[in-house]
């Protein structure tokens, strides 16, 4: 008992000195409140584009108002910059049942497949029938094989290829999908004009798939589709703590996350409709808010420090492409930008009190964190081609030094209904953003410039 009490005296002792020296700690009841708000079923999974994806801008922009950032967003109603970002973008969505065609044969959406996902009007590509492990040849169109963890989640098994370098990625039908084969077929498909790696994600009939491999590999598939434009709105929530250093000042680090989800889904299987995207990503916005309460109650940083929540990442990245295409400051003076992204829970494949860094061996920005403390690893995953598949992606091709930090064990509950708050571990989420304060601390305050390394830029 002694012992105890003497180590939680210590413990209290050592959190009250550094409140005392402006090093305030992440404490687990923000923490909460930030993620019981975001991902709670009022919240209605806060989909891309919807009133719900606003609520929660708003929600993260009155949060860095009240810390004391300086509005980073829109001039409001009395002529004065808020905390909020309002994009509109142009979206094109199909006027009617797009199709694929392979060899001699034409397949209908609806009919012999369905579309789970596409991002143009027109994809085209080499048939390439992939085995177990292959990767996809650059713009192929890969005829995948069913993933071997019949656990693992579908729709992250094919992303995997698009981000690998496949326009077009089909796979043969499983009960799951038959069973929801109307419901898919009727969904309204959309994608915006932006698309940097035209792709499409497709399930085949049985029949559909036995006709495709039997063709040679090089045979052309196509997919098309008559669009109609239309147009769709995204939040950014945006604040900024400019830097107090006549050197450094007019140099940014950027903070980022994306806080819409999926919203709610009729068609999901079973009574849970609400996406509440807790792990993804309100744990990584949370991450973002908590940072922000932080620095903004401390020493104000050499380095300009932007805090920015992107909207319709799931949409395909419009908030952070609006952002990277209209950035208030000089885009050489964009340092870095580390984007959270699903840190609510511990991945096995690392010691527990690590995260890992997307990308962390393409420039030595992760390796500099770590000698600083941070507890960052490579991606363990890298099969996933996690580095790609971010808000990070967005700035890193335009040459910016952006990585996304994160633990995301591959779970079972990613783009599932069941991605809830029960499943949040609270601690580790806590300690986690902690763990990564003092290191961020080091670099908004130096004169580091992070570099990628030999032939590693995307």
């Amino acid at each position: 008992m002694r012992n105890h009490a003497t180590r939680s005296f210590v413990i209290a002792f050592l959190i009250c000195f550094a409140q005392l020296a402006g090093h305030a700690q992440v404490e687990e009841r923000n923490v909460r409140a930030g993620m019981y708000f975001l991902a709670g079923d009022a919240m209605q999974g806060r989909g891309s584009g919807t009133v719900f994806e606003r609520i929660a801008a708003e929600y993260v922009g009155s949060q860095f108002m009240q810390f004391g950032l300086e509005p980073a967003g829109d001039l409001g109603f009395d002529g004065k910059p808020t905390f909020v970002q309002t994009v509109t973008v142009k979206r094109y969505a199909f006027d009617g049942p797009p199709s694929l065609k392979a060899g001699a044969d034409a397949f209908g959406h609806g009919k012999e497949m369905v579309v789970l996902r596409a991002n143009a009007g027109s994809i085209s590509g080499p048939l390439q029938k992939l085995a177990d492990g292959a990767k996809p040849s650059k713009g192929a169109a890969v005829l995948v094989p069913a993933p071997k963890d019949r656990a693992a989640n579908l729709n992250q098994y094919l992303q995997s290829f698009i981000a690998a370098g496949a326009s077009i990625v089909m796979i043969e039908e499983t009960e799951q999908h038959r069973a929801a084969w109307q419901n898919l077929a009727s969904r309204r498909l959309g994608f915006t004009g932006n698309a940097a790696n035209p792709s499409a994600l497709v399930v085949l009939s049985k029949e559909a798939a036995a006709g495709i491999a039997k063709l040679a590999d090089g045979a052309a598939i196509e997919f098309a589709g008559k669009t109609a434009e239309t147009t769709q709105q995204t939040w950014n929530a945006a604040g900024k703590l400019t830097g107090s250093d006549p050197a450094l000042g007019s140099e940014v680090i950027l903070l980022s996350s994306h806080l819409d989800h999926l919203g709610v889904r009729e068609n999901a299987p079973g009574d849970d409709k609400i996406f509440n995207g807790a792990d993804d990503d309100a744990s990584g916005t949370v991450a973002v808010i908590e940072l922000a309460r932080i620095f903004a109650s401390g020493k104000r940083p050499k380095r300009t420090v932007y805090f920015v929540c992107f909207g319709s990442e799931e949409a395909g990245g419009l908030g952070s492409n609006h952002f990277v295409d209209n950035l208030p400051f000089p885009k050489e003076k964009l340092i870095a930008n580390l984007q959270w992204e699903m840190i609510g829970r511990p991945d096995a494949k690392v010691k527990p009190d690590e995260l890992w860094l997307t990308g962390f061996e393409r420039s030595n920005l992760g390796p500099e964190l770590a000698k600083r403390g941070a507890k960052l690893v490579q991606d363990p995953h890298p099969g996933q081609n996690f580095f790609q598949r971010s808000d990070n992606y967005t700035l890193a091709r335009q040459g910016i030094i952006a990585h996304t930090v994160s633990s995301f064990g591959l779970h079972t509950d990613y783009h599932r209904a069941s991605d809830e708050l029960k499943t949040i571990d609270f601690g580790y989420m806590t300690r986690s953003v902690n763990s990564m304060v003092e290191p961020i601390r080091w670099l908004v305050n130096s004169d580091f410039k992070p570099s990628w390394n030999e032939g590693m830029r995307p």
